[in-house]
Formats: structure tokens, C-alpha cells, sequence
């Protein structure tokens, strides 16, 4: 090893958001470490331990306190974006109502994969019409809830022979940050 600090400087002038969690997981393994690097290697062990804390441990439960709900007005038959999450995030989607005060619109879920050809959208249920008019219909409920991770995207898909007015609710929560 030829500078200590080369192990300490990524994580003392980064913030921990830069990081992927791959990065976190890769560091250790077969480190062969010189007497006087022993200090810096706890250090670093300190540093990797708290992040596995606070970002890794849910398996798959929710993080307490990161329920969000938000509504999403849609005025053109189109492809919408309902929930994009950051880097690293993981979200659980519970609940998704809709409701319509035009006739004639349909209406359904999708989810969008990044791959090397472009971004492919695959649909989660079929199309829909939203009837009756001004009702909140529920689209997805309790023990369907969607899993979205970064770099997915949970999109919603409009289609109408005459205007759109659609209201989207959605809950969520947090599962990884």
C-alpha cells in the first residue's frame, strides 16, 4: 500500500449520496494491510459499519417515518412520471387511486427499465376506462403493492377520444435510502 490516506480520502471529501451500495458492499475482502495502516482500516471499517446502518439493513421492511402521498393532475393523453426514485432508493408503492371528470378516458400503469436500446415501458395491468366520472377508483390496494427501484420509473399511460382531467393519489413508502 503506498499512501494510507488513498483508502480514507474517497470517503473523507464525498458525500456519502455519491456512493452506491455495491461500493459499500465491495469494500473489505482480502486486505493484506501493513502494521502501521491497522488505525486507518478500523477507521474505515467505523465509517462502512455506520452506513450499512442507516442504508442497507431493511431487508425489504418499510423505514419508519417515509410514508409520502402525493397527487398528480393529468390534463393530456399522455405518459406520466408518478414515482422516479433517486440513486440508491427503493420505494414500495402501496395505494394508487384515480379519478376522472371526462368520459371517455383510459387509464393504466406502467413501469419504465432503462436499457441499451432506450427506455422500454412495460405495462403492470391493462388499459381501463375510468368510469364512473368524478369517483376515485382504486387501481392498486392492499397486498398488490409495487416495488420501485432505482433506475425504474412507475409511470401511468392516458388515452382519450375527446380532453383529459384525470387526478392520480398515490402512497408510498421507503423501503432503502
Amino acid at each position: 500500500m503506498s499512501n494510507v490516506d488513498d483508502l480514507l480520502d474517497p470517503l473523507r471529501y464525498n458525500n456519502l449520496s455519491n456512493f452506491e451500495l455495491t461500493d459499500v458492499r465491495s469494500i473489505g475482502g482480502g486486505v493484506f494491510a501493513e502494521k502501521n495502516t491497522l488505525e486507518h482500516l478500523r477507521i474505515l471499517d467505523l465509517i462502512v459499519k455506520a452506513y450499512q446502518s442507516v442504508h442497507v439493513p431493511t431487508f425489504g421492511h418499510r423505514i419508519p417515518n417515509t410514508p409520502y402521498a402525493k397527487t398528480i393532475n393529468i390534463n393530456s393523453a399522455t405518459s406520466t412520471k408518478l414515482l422516479e426514485p433517486g440513486k440508491g432508493e427503493v420505494y414500495t408503492v402501496d395505494v394508487v387511486n384515480v379519478a376522472s371528470e371526462e368520459s371517455g378516458t383510459s387509464f393504466n400503469i406502467s413501469m419504465t427499465y432503462p436499457s441499451d436500446t432506450g427506455v422500454i415501458s412495460m405495462g403492470l395491468d391493462r388499459s381501463s376506462e375510468i368510469t364512473p366520472l368524478d369517483t376515485e377508483l382504486q387501481q392498486l390496494g392492499i397486498d398488490q403493492s409495487i416495488i420501485v427501484a432505482y433506475p425504474q420509473v412507475l409511470t401511468c399511460n392516458t388515452a382519450s377520444s375527446g380532453s383529459v382531467s384525470v387526478q392520480v393519489n398515490i402512497g408510498y413508502t421507503k423501503l432503502q435510502q
